[in-house]
């Protein structure tokens, strides 16, 4: 065997989630490889939603323009329940967002524009044909992962040494595996999933609609794909492998669409749906993300972006930890934070299935969930990833103001402050925003303001970028060109408190602190807490 460089960061697995993993870690100057045990990249989709919450994350990355370029923008869900005239829908054009629809977007296009960003813009290849074969950890902490590479026609092995492991290489995760740790959860007994794509005669449903057609033994979806295909997902009770072997699509179309002709497809697939978590999401220096952690029900097709999402949220924390940083306690928010989002995450997406995927169950009663008080808001926002949050999960010191909304843990919302700057735009790097709001360019206020910059001046150069937002320019401020806001739009959507607000904004846009401008020591221990102060 050989020996090889020794990563900071061991990245197994390049579908979306290790790649998103790579970007992240890499935009922030981290030493890193990334293995794949197939030979190529996908040439096929399963996947093919992404959310408002994970256009954001793209959008930070400054990718989501060549999504919209090429995806086709989606306004929701119409759920057709057959023999009744009930069609509810579900709308995404109502959220607080810049991106308030569904991108549908080729899960193999999506990952071919990570890809081409990973490899072109950042500089890291995909190691193909490399195969995690073993992993195991010393008690000193250090990592010994066994790697087996087949490249024309030869076999190499090696092993490696990296400080940080993440395993993003999905259900069948071989890292967790190897490391014992346990994925356990329920099957939907016998229901059973097939696909394909194809071009579709005579279906008139709208192009910017995913529609939903339910039978009390089967579903059917359709939606639109950019180009000239339609995805056609159906699913029914049976035995996989019998059902694998014959067609699925056609009789369930026939039986709900017999105008409609299917073209011939150009790819087809038939899967079991499974919930399964695994029993932990951190084992010493290995972590799992995405569906090497968890998966859940198809309905509402939020797999992908919660597991792209866990790879935002994991990325920054390691990379100030690795960069000596931020102290090793935060990267126990990891599990803290996204454990209970797959929850959440199950909990919805099951609560989705029981509408459309709950077979033999009676259409009367499937119909009544989408008729109860506020289900389009709260499926919505839930599916779109925007209303989850880690609000139960951070430790908080004493003065932090805990009574208002977005509160410590909730997204904060991308406030279109002027036709020039959307808040969103304050956050596009890769460091802590604190946000000092003022309602008032008085002596008051502004020394507040001073004050805590010089606080960051003096221990967090580096790691921590601050913004002040005022009714006006005041003539004497030592920071960045501060951003003028006379109708108070970001302090309204924020609901800062009348006499200044800090408000810290982490890397990945949900709020970390909040305090009163006079009581700047409360973000200091807060900060002291998280981050190591520069010396």
């Amino acid at each position: 065997m050989k020996n090889h460089s020794n990563p900071d960061v061991l990245i197994v697995g390049a579908g979306p989630t290790g790649m998103v993993t790579a970007i992240e870690l890499r935009r922030r100057g981290i030493d890193c490889r990334i293995v794949e045990r197939r030979s190529d990249h996908g040439h096929t989709s399963r996947a093919i939603t992404i959310h408002a919450r994970t256009m954001e994350v793209l959008d930070d990355m400054g990718l989501a323009p060549r999504f919209l370029q090429g995806g086709l923008l989606n306004e929701g869900y119409i759920f057709n329940f057959r023999e009744s005239d009930l069609k509810p829908r579900l709308d995404y054009t109502r959220l607080d967002t810049r991106y308030p629809f569904v991108c549908m977007f080729n899960q193999n296009e999506t990952e071919k524009i990570l890809r081409d960003h990973l490899e072109a813009s950042l500089g890291l290849p995909i190691e193909w044909n490399t195969e995690l074969t073993g992993i195991s950890e010393s008690a000193l902490g250090q990592l010994v992962v066994s790697l087996k590479c087949e490249a024309g026609g030869s076999l190499t092995e090696e092993i490696c040494h990296p400080k940080w492991v993440v395993a993003c290489d999905g259900l069948h995760s071989r890292t967790r595996e190897c490391l014992g740790i346990k994925y356990s959860g329920t099957e939907y007994d016998g229901l059973v999933m097939q696909m394909i794509d194809a071009q579709l005669k005579n279906f008139k449903g709208a192009d910017n609609l995913l529609h939903y057609y339910i039978s009390k033994d089967t579903f059917l979806m359709i939606g639109k794909l950019a180009g000239q295909n339609h995805r056609v997902l159906v699913s029914a009770q049976g035995d996989p492998e019998e059902i694998a072997k014959s067609d699925l699509i056609t009789p369930i179309v026939e039986a709900d669409l017999p105008e409609v002709g299917i073209g011939d497809p150009e790819w087809k697939t038939t899967w079991e749906i499974w919930i399964r978590k695994a029993e932990k999401y951190r084992q010493g220096h290995v972590f799992l993300c995405g569906e090497s952690a968890h998966i859940h029900s198809v309905a509402g097709g939020q797999g992908w972006n919660v597991c792209m999402q866990d790879a935002y949220n994991l990325s920054w924390k390691l990379a100030l930890v690795i960069q000596g940083k931020a102290r090793d306690s935060l990267l126990e928010t990891y599990a803290i934070e996204r454990e209970p989002v797959s929850e959440q995450v199950i909990e919805g997406s099951s609560a989705i299935h029981e509408i459309i995927l709950s077979h033999g169950s009676g259409l009367e009663d499937r119909m009544a969930l989408t008729q109860t008080d506020g289900w389009n808001d709260n499926a919505v926002a839930r599916i779109s990833g925007l209303s989850y949050n880690y609000t139960n999960t951070i430790d908080l010191p004493d003065g932090v103001n805990t009574n208002t909304s977005p509160s410590i843990g909730e997204r904060v919302p991308d406030v279109v402050v002027s036709s020039y700057v959307r808040l969103h735009q304050l956050f596009a790097h890769t460091r802590f925003t604190l946000l000092a709001i003022l309602d008032r360019v008085d002596g008051l206020q502004l020394d507040g303001a001073i004050e805590a910059y010089q606080l960051i001046q003096n221990n967090f150069v580096g790691m921590i970028r601050m913004e002040l937002i005022a009714p006006d320019i005041p003539q004497s401020w030592p920071g960045l060109l501060p951003i003028e806001d006379p109708e108070a739009l970001v302090a309204t959507a924020l609901n800062a408190m009348p006499g200044g607000e800090l408000i810290l904004v982490r890397p990945d846009v949900y709020v970390g602190c909040r305090c009163k401008l006079e009581s700047y020591s409360v973000l200091s221990e807060f900060l002291h807490s998280t981050l190591i102060q520069e010396r």
